[in-house]
């Protein structure tokens, strides 16, 4: 699957950005909740009101967005706030120049 990364500096994910990560993230996305600031009883309607897990996800990360300032719903905030992201979903919001290992530079 070829994943183009979403990443423009300084402006909001949009809600089909938002829809896009929800799709790479896995088991995890309970846990994601708590690092994005959601409340226990936010999470608890947002399960009982959607069955499809990605619905779910989406109406978390669409939460945290609505929770944001204008320019702080951001790629890069994102990322800041959540831990232990599944590499798909850190390559969506990262770009693949930030997923290889660091290459050592050899200067004559």
């Amino acid at each position: 699957m070829d994943t183009y990364p979403i990443v423009i500096s300084g402006q909001d994910l949009t809600d089909d950005q938002l829809l896009e990560v929800a799709e790479t993230l896995g088991k995890e996305w309970k846990q994601a909740a708590f690092h994005l600031g959601l409340k226990p009883k936010e999470l608890d309607d947002i399960k009982a009101e959607h069955k499809s897990l990605i619905y779910k996800k989406h109406k978390m990360l669409v939460l945290w967005k609505r929770k944001r300032r204008t320019g702080e719903a951001t790629a890069q905030e994102l990322l800041r706030c959540l831990k232990d992201i599944p590499d798909e979903t850190r390559l969506l919001l990262t770009g693949p120049a930030n997923t290889r290992p660091c290459q050592h530079v050899h200067l004559p």
